[in-house]
């Protein structure tokens, strides 16, 4: 417990010294500068040995200002996040679709975001390599953000390969093939243990109301759900919104 002590005060002495050694250095710097004889000179001076400081300080403000209005402003977590590919469709958020859809599911918007990102152009069937929309696709798919894309639906099955999409046929879209298994896109598509398998990868969606009402695709068209998305309910409600002609028919699972 002494010893303790003891090495408590010689902490405490080093830090008042270097305290006082910090006030003795500023009190000479102030009036070092006090005696430079032009306002000029006295910026030249403190710019020339302290720039870095200053540098470093403007940094930290700006840094700490950016994070603290991204971590107070920008929702950290999405209802539904959703990529519409090749398309020049009006679909991205805020579109007639993306309002009609939010309203249509009920989501507390100031709980949680609903991201449709229509601006995204690759065909796994024509190369990716080098393309950024199919990098950015990949780097939401992997990370878990992406829960639903749509696309024609041949590339779709040929996307569906690479084993970013959910197998409809698991226990997760349970519901979804209970209700869309007509529907089923398949493709043989490569899983994580290197098998390669005849798998469900999309829903055939080419006479919704993204099609006939929203003008999304002319070309037959299929949606996909990332194989880490963990909001298959609300690309399941997505689905119902536009596969269904009377919303008012859907009896919606709280």
């Amino acid at each position: 417990m002494k010893s303790t002590r003891g090495r408590v005060r010689v902490r405490d002495v080093s830090i008042r010294e270097w305290l006082e050694r910090l006030r003795t250095w500023a009190k000479t710097e102030k009036e070092k500068i006090a005696g430079i004889p032009s306002a000029r000179k006295k910026v030249i001076y403190i710019w020339e040995y302290y720039k870095l400081w200053i540098i470093g300080i403007v940094f930290v403000l700006w840094f700490g200002t950016f994070a603290y209005h991204q971590y107070t402003t920008v929702l950290h977590d999405y209802w539904c996040y959703m990529i519409f590919a090749n398309t020049y469709a009006d679909l991205g958020d805020p579109s007639k679709l993306w309002e009609d859809y939010t309203e249509y599911a009920g989501f507390d918007l100031n709980e949680k975001a609903v991201v449709f990102n229509a601006s995204s152009y690759f065909d796994y069937l024509k190369g990716v390599t080098g393309n950024s929309y199919f990098e950015a696709f990949v780097a939401f798919a992997d990370s878990g953000t992406l829960d639903g894309i749509t696309m024609g639906t041949e590339s779709l099955a040929a996307l569906g390969e690479t084993g970013r999409l959910m197998d409809l046929e698991s226990e997760a879209c349970a519901s979804i093939a209970a209700k869309y298994s007509d529907r089923f896109v398949y493709c043989d598509a490569v899983r994580e243990d290197g098998k390669t398998v005849h798998a469900a990868v999309g829903i055939d969606i080419s006479d919704s109301r993204l099609v006939t009402e929203y003008e999304g695709y002319a070309e037959p068209c299929a949606l996909g759900i990332a194989a880490l998305s963990d909001n298959v309910e609300s690309v399941e409600l997505f689905l119902d919104f536009i596969l269904t002609e009377d919303d008012s028919r859907l009896v919606r699972s709280e």
